[in-house]
């Protein structure tokens, strides 16, 4: 049997790094904490096109990932 994952997509708007670290893991705590099969959050910033992986308490064992410029695949 297959494995999906779920992606949700939601913006945040944080004066800085920190602030939005901590609202995203805020904000998965409160309404998908609970879930089973939770692995990680990703938090990112598409104005610089960085990203980077979060645990659910929000804290975060890497750096940020700086990423290429956005482009769309047809």
């Amino acid at each position: 049997m297959p494995q999906y994952v779920l992606k949700v997509l939601v913006n945040i708007d944080a004066r800085d790094d920190i602030e939005a670290r901590q609202l995203a893991a805020a904000m998965v705590q409160n309404q998908i904490g609970k879930a089973e099969g939770i692995r990680d959050i990703i938090l990112h910033a598409h104005a610089d096109h960085k990203s980077i992986r979060m645990n659910v308490d929000g804290s975060f064992p890497g750096q940020w990932n700086k990423g290429g410029p956005a482009t769309l695949k047809s």
